[in-house]
This record gives structure tokens, sequence and C-alpha cells, in this order.
């Protein structure tokens, strides 16, 4: 499947969302490695916000993805973006799922 020909109007940010929240939730194996080392939580609490921060730019380039015309380069270069930001906030939960949940 290829990313950048997947067709936008089928798409929507909520099923992109509910895929990255899958992905989260599927990262409970991580947590046996929270009995050996947690996070302050400051530490946590930042990296909880820059998850959320995260998630937020990519709900914001999501907007503009919808209404670059379909083959355009900047279309595929939004695409990469938030393909990028959601990788991003997926390995963040990751670190925090195992370091950082109780």
């Amino acid at each position: 499947m290829n990313l950048f020909k997947i067709k936008k109007k089928g798409i929507r940010m909520k099923y992109i969302l509910l895929t990255v929240m899958f992905i989260f939730s599927s990262t409970a194996i991580a947590g046996s490695h929270s009995s050996d080392y947690k996070y302050l939580k400051k530490d946590c609490d930042e990296l909880f916000i820059a998850i959320a921060k995260l998630l937020e730019e990519t709900d914001n380039q999501w907007i503009f993805f919808n209404d670059l015309p379909e083959d355009s380069n900047e279309s595929v270069k939004r695409a990469e973006k938030i393909y990028w930001l959601t990788s991003l906030a997926a390995n963040y939960t990751t670190v925090y799922e195992a370091f950082c949940k109780n």
C-alpha cells in the first residue's frame, strides 16, 4: 500500500488517530521494562504534553492536506510530514507506556 496514493476522500483524521491509539495500546508489552526504571513525574508530564502537541500538529497538517490537489508535490510532502508526526508520537508513547504509566 503506497501511503501517497491513498484517496483523500475516503480517509478521515479520526481513522488515523484511532490507528495511532491502537498502536499505543499495543505497546503494553513494553511495560515489563517499567519495573527497572521510572522517569520522574515532571519528565513524564512533559513527555505526555509533547505527545499531545505532536498529535495536534498532525491534525493541523491533515486540514491543509485535504485542501491540496491530490497529485501535487505539496500533497506528497504534507503526507510525509503527517506520517512522520504520527510515527514520532507513537514512538514517544511507547516510552511513556513503558516508563511512566503506573
